[in-house]
């Protein structure tokens, strides 16, 4: 964490202190200093959006549509531009799920400050200098976050553990197994993104706001086990080893 320092009231004594909220007493004359430091402005490039991500998931699912072409009109390698398209594919759903993160990081480790024009400044002039600005404070991170964040996570072993304990299959050949459909499959491997989604809904209920902890650990996760159940699916329609 950052440090400044601070010189104490009572003694002059300077003294060397973490930039975050508290209270620390000074060794000279046992003076208590409240700490008070604003929030720092993270600045994120702009490119790191959302739509980045998504721009990164068309491209991928375009070249494996035209994996074909590729090998008849540029080189014939199957698995070079199938890999490319699963770099691009993985790397679009990790822009997506984590750009909000890394837009809001300073939460992490502290309050983070988000820099707004007043309503009443002038509108014509596109320089910031010409307005006046408002800071916007977002609190820290709590635990009430990482919880959010890894119990979604923690539902993808569980979904595949459920089947094996209770022995279903799909194709009940050579073996005795619990026969079920492929709906069952896939309502098993919606279990945790359905996690992520209720977690959302409580996290948005109860402040009614997106900078909700639990709304935001939520997310990102929801992101993620979604994109896992799309791929598990797929392959269970496709290839499933059931």
């Amino acid at each position: 964490m950052a440090r400044t320092v601070i010189e104490c009231s009572e003694c002059g004594q300077q003294l060397s202190v973490p930039q975050k909220k508290g209270i620390v007493e000074c060794p000279k004359c046992s003076n208590e200093i409240r700490l008070s430091f604003a929030p720092k402005v993270v600045n994120t490039p702009t490119l790191l959006k959302k739509e980045l991500g998504f721009l990164l998931i068309f491209l991928a699912i375009w070249l494996q549509t035209n994996i074909m072409w590729f090998r008849i009109n540029v080189y014939d390698a199957a698995d070079i531009f199938e890999g490319l398209a699963s770099m691009l594919c993985f790397g679009g759903i990790m822009v997506v799920a984590f750009a909000d993160l890394v837009r809001n990081r300073g939460r992490l480790i502290g309050e983070q400050a988000y820099p707004s024009v007043s309503i009443n400044s002038p509108e014509h002039t596109n320089e910031i200098s010409g307005r006046q600005i408002i800071p916007t404070v977002a609190p820290q991170f709590g635990h009430k976050f990482y919880i959010a964040f890894v119990v979604p996570l923690l539902m993808i072993p569980v979904s595949f553990m459920i089947p094996e304990m209770l022995d279903w299959c799909i194709h009940p050949a050579f073996r005795t197994c619990v026969e079920v459909g492929r709906g069952t499959y896939i309502v098993m491997l919606f279990l945790p993104c359905a996690t992520a989604l209720l977690l959302m809904a409580m996290g948005y209920k109860q402040s009614g706001t997106e900078h909700d902890d639990v709304y935001a650990g939520a997310r990102i996760s929801g992101i993620l086990t979604f994109a896992f159940f799309v791929l598990m699916s797929f392959a269970l329609m496709t290839v499933s080893p059931y």
